[in-house]
């Protein structure tokens, strides 16, 4: 009796779940991933999560009480206390699995293994007849993800693969879909040519500023081009074995900056804070900023202060109180260029031309991999 009603329990999360997803979207789910969510048990895939309870120290709790919330779940960090693994958020899964448009019988490469949940979100899409690859570099993340996968009845239609998702899976290729469930800053060769012709990749690209989700189709066989999706999101880093390219210079110490003279100072509130990480402004704010970057400073007695780099100048957001939404913040700029005045600028550019969105921008891709985005219109 208990085990029928922790069942029944469960039901209802996951439909709460998928309301509230849709609801927070505004328009439903596809059909096959609504029935796929309200399937796979992802209390089953995740029954423990780390939580951060101080820089660098992490905790293992129990994640039952927050597996059907529409967040995501660190499920693994390094010696340095740095998250290397998680359980996305539903709702991201979600808009990936409905820009992939999977049918019965593919064949799909899922890079990032996880805890196997999406693995086996990805299964039951696919079903009857098709098949699911999915590759982690980390072999204590797939060893895991592979026992829960055949616990929860997917062991014969899901393949786990310990390897360097960066160079693909060339002995089950090729793939009518393939999702990166990392980011990355351009899309490596072997995804392109271990993809079937008028294949789908569905994944999220290393930006500055953002990670926009991305949906490119293989249109010739050396071409892939496609568009961004309009869900924000963030996701880490893949991990591979391809060598880091270096970075163009050194960040400078917060201390270094300010001994210079100050160009600007104001004061701004939480709203232009916030829209300087609002994923279609920030996009803005690369295209015209080439090359600036974003760095988070500890300031004493203020907690973090946010940094954009462009050009040997610094604009520093600073809080004017500590706590999780401080109402206002002060501005600091040093260095060569006023960024901050030019930023206002670039904003009143971006209300101007409509605001456009992430799925306004096409993508393309060159044959090494580095993406181009152009604005439509």
């Amino acid at each position: 009796m208990d085990d029928l009603i922790a069942a029944t329990t469960e039901d209802e999360e996951r439909r709460e779940l998928v309301s509230s997803i849709e609801e927070t979207r505004g328009y439903p789910l596809a059909p096959a991933v609504r029935r796929a969510l309200l399937k796979v048990s992802r209390a089953h895939f995740v029954p423990l999560y780390c939580r951060q309870e101080q820089p660098g120290v992490w905790t293992w709790r129990e994640a039952r009480s927050l597996v059907y919330r529409d967040q995501a779940l660190v499920t693994k960090v390094d010696e340095l206390g740095r998250p290397i693994s998680s359980s996305s958020m539903p709702s991201i899964m979600a808009a990936m699995l409905e820009a992939l448009a999977l049918q019965p019988g593919m064949r799909v490469l899922e890079i990032g293994t996880g805890t196997g949940y999406n693995a086996a979100l990805l299964a039951e899409l696919v079903a009857p007849g098709g098949q699911v690859v999915t590759l982690d570099i980390d072999e204590e993340i797939t060893a895991l993800a592979a026992e829960r996968l055949r616990l929860a009845g997917y062991g014969e239609q899901v393949q786990v693969v310990t390897a360097d998702g960066l160079q693909g899976y060339a002995p089950a290729a090729p793939y009518d879909r393939l999702i990166a469930t990392g980011s990355y800053p351009r899309i490596p060769p072997a995804w392109r040519e271990q993809l079937a012709l008028h294949g789908v990749i569905v994944g999220d690209l290393l930006r500055p500023l953002t990670t926009p989700l991305f949906r490119l189709v293989k249109v010739a066989p050396d071409r892939l081009e496609g568009h961004l999706l309009r869900t924000p999101a963030f996701f880490m880093q893949l991990r591979g074995e391809e060598p880091t390219r270096p970075t163009a210079h050194r960040v400078r110490e917060l201390a270094s900056w300010r001994e210079q003279p100050r160009r600007e100072e104001a004061e701004t509130d939480l709203e232009s804070y916030e829209l300087l990480y609002e994923s279609a402004f920030a996009l803005w704010l690369e295209r015209h900023l080439p090359g600036v970057e974003r760095r988070l400073y500890p300031v004493p007695g203020r907690g973090l202060g946010t940094g954009l780099h462009w050009q040997e100048s610094l604009l520093l957001l600073v809080p004017a109180a500590e706590g999780p939404r401080p109402a206002h913040w002060h501005i600091e700029v040093y260095g060569q260029h006023p960024l901050w005045s030019h930023i206002l600028q670039l904003r009143e550019q971006w209300l101007a031309a409509g605001e456009p969105s992430l799925e306004a921008y096409t993508l393309e891709v060159a044959a090494d991999g580095t993406c181009q985005l152009h604005l439509n219109g």
